[in-house]
């Protein structure tokens, strides 16, 4: 008995657990988003428009280079202290004469240009997994009733069988 009220209840906890869940990602993601979008303008003021977009297509031809690294190179760790350092040693090789809080601000405006879909991904695919689990789930219930009303059925006809021998045994007897 409380083991099938915790079948039913646990669905419903984990849907709800994991709409909160998406809730709060979205929110910290458009949070993160307009605070890059934010530090982004700020640097365009700062090193200037046309500057900015040359630094910009460097950084993003570095994190390219990272991505790749870490994408072929099997026994390297990745890491975001060791992506980070990847990434400041190959824009650094690309711009030689930028600094570190520009490479620090370029890096956040490229993550978040690269991270800007994957919250709604993210969102998308728990929703989905959670909406699959609950219908694996409720066929796998469905499936295990069939299977108890079989093996109750079954029973019942084996108990009939053995009263009907037991009373012929008693008769003949």
């Amino acid at each position: 008995m409380a083991q099938q009220i915790i079948n039913e209840i646990v669905p419903v906890i984990i849907t709800a657990v994991i709409a909160i869940l998406v809730a709060v990602i979205k929110g910290v993601g458009d949070a993160c988003i307009q605070y890059i979008q934010k530090k982004r303008n700020a640097l365009e003021v700062k090193i200037g428009k046309d500057e900015f977009d040359k630094k910009l297509a460097f950084a993003k031809e570095a994190w390219n280079i990272v991505d790749e690294y870490f994408r072929i190179t099997p026994q390297a760790t990745k890491t975001i202290e060791a992506a980070q350092g990847k990434f400041m040693e190959e824009i650094k090789k690309l711009v030689p004469n930028i600094t570190d809080d520009e490479i620090a601000e370029l890096r956040q405006a490229i993550a978040g240009e690269v991270n800007k879909g994957r919250e709604a991904l993210t969102s998308e695919t728990l929703a989905a997994k959670s909406s699959t689990a609950k219908a694996e789930q409720d066929s796998a219930e469905n499936k295990l009733k069939a299977v108890m009303e079989s093996v109750q059925a079954a029973q019942k006809a084996v108990n009939e069988a053995a009263s009907k021998v037991n009373a012929s045994t008693n008769t003949a007897v």
